[in-house]
């Protein structure tokens, strides 16, 4: 194989390029906004599982927020030190914690969605719905040829 048929671009690399470029804007600004809440994009992510389902594990934090799990409990355990969650021994399996916002965790959380919703916000005011609903069902499907190359 040449050097130049090497060096060419593959169908789609400038949309591959885009959608990148755009999620690390999106996890910068959104690093810099939950900043102002002394929270990081990792910690405000796991406040909002928690919101969403209270009581799991560690390791269901984990797996569904896609982190190592030395990563996710280094991570709670810095929340859990600021008073935002709380750690309890799962009654069925003690070897499980099961994790719970505290109050404090509750009312900073309204705070962190808030910065999230203003960030989708932005990005949304710009496209019609028909844009959104497009753009939603690409990505479903590009997500799922993704998750074929994925041997796990």
């Amino acid at each position: 194989m040449s050097v130049r048929a090497e060096n060419t671009k593959t169908r789609g690399f400038d949309v591959w390029m885009e959608v990148g470029r755009t999620n690390l804007k999106v996890h910068r600004v959104l690093n810099l906004l939950l900043g102002e809440l002394d929270l990081s994009l990792a910690q405000h992510e796991i406040l909002v599982a928690l919101r969403n389902r209270p009581g799991q594990t560690q390791q269901e934090l984990s797996n569904r927020l896609m982190l190592v799990k030395s990563n996710a409990s280094a991570l709670i355990g810095k929340l859990e030190n600021r008073g935002l969650v709380q750690r309890t021994p799962d009654p069925e399996d003690t070897r499980n914690k099961r994790v719970r916002l505290t109050r404090a965790g509750q009312a900073l959380v309204r705070k962190s969605f808030a910065v999230q919703n203003r960030v989708i916000n932005a990005m949304a005011d710009v496209m019609s719905d028909a844009d959104l609903e497009h753009t939603q069902a690409v990505m479903r499907r590009v997500g799922a040829a993704i998750d074929k190359l994925n041997p796990d």
